[in-house]
């Protein structure tokens, strides 16, 4: 018996402010990020020899001006295999930027899929993971799921920063300038490292791929949910300060 087949959910953040993730008409010069060309996940072999009858995954990933994924980071699964087999799918994807005024723009988009097995699966009563998983429910089903800042213990704050990179000449910004002010968007991971880090809106927009050069190398306090190391999806509003240069670092960008 076939199983049902779940539709993919998408998210676009774009990188300036007051754009609308809802689904635009064709004619829109604001548009979502959608799939070109879609290949549906198989249901990992790895659950059906540990008799595990459904699961899920989230990923989240940037898809740029050109329509190019890159970047996957799970941030929720049941099982971590079904994680890394839509990773291994979602590169197969062909994607369409998103779109603002009509300019692609660069995005962090979230994937979802719900995976059901296209044959039966075998249990026995020795090692039956299926029964324990699916008589588990809310919370308890999920071995990874992200958090919300408001839904931290406690609210996190950035412990290093490295500063944003700039070349005095490079006309990139007036020298003497302290900060860029910027919102921005990222997943801190367990170990307080950011991962995707998107520059939502700036005073200087002509930086912005620096800044997120800079988020990479940011580390924050570990966030927790009821006590234990989570993931967090943050937005926040800081100054940046600049790190004038003479010349630019031989691996910079």
């Amino acid at each position: 018996m076939l199983p049902l087949r779940f539709p993919l959910c998408l998210l676009a953040v774009l990188a300036m402010s007051g754009f609308s993730v809802s689904i635009a008409k064709p004619k829109d010069s604001n548009t979502s990020v959608s799939i070109k060309r879609q290949i549906e996940p198989r249901y990992p072999g790895w659950a059906y020899t540990h008799g595990i009858s459904s699961g899920y995954a989230k990923i989240a990933f940037y898809v740029d001006e050109y329509g190019q994924a890159s970047e996957f980071f799970p941030i929720e699964y049941s099982y971590p295999a079904f994680a890394d087999e839509l990773m291994v799918t979602i590169k197969k994807w062909d994607f369409l930027p998103a779109k603002q005024n009509g300019v692609p723009v660069k995005s962090v988009c979230h994937a979802y899929w719900e995976f059901l097995p296209d044959r039966a699966i075998e249990t026995n009563a020795l090692f039956d993971t299926s029964k324990r998983v699916d008589g588990n429910a809310g919370e308890g089903y999920r071995t990874l799921k992200y958090r919300e800042d408001e839904e931290l213990d406690s609210r996190i704050g950035m412990t290093s920063f490295p500063g944003v990179t700039i070349v005095r000449g490079s006309g990139l910004l007036q020298e003497g300038r302290k900060s860029i002010r910027a919102r921005v968007n990222f997943f801190v991971d367990q170990r307080g490292g950011v991962v995707l880090p998107h520059v939502v809106d700036s005073s200087d927009p002509q930086t912005n791929a620096r800044l997120e050069a800079a988020l990479r190398k940011a580390s924050f306090a570990l966030p927790t949910y009821q006590g234990e190391p989570t993931i967090a999806l943050l937005e926040r509003t800081y100054d940046f300060p600049i790190l004038w240069l003479q010349e630019e670092p031989a691996q910079e960008l």
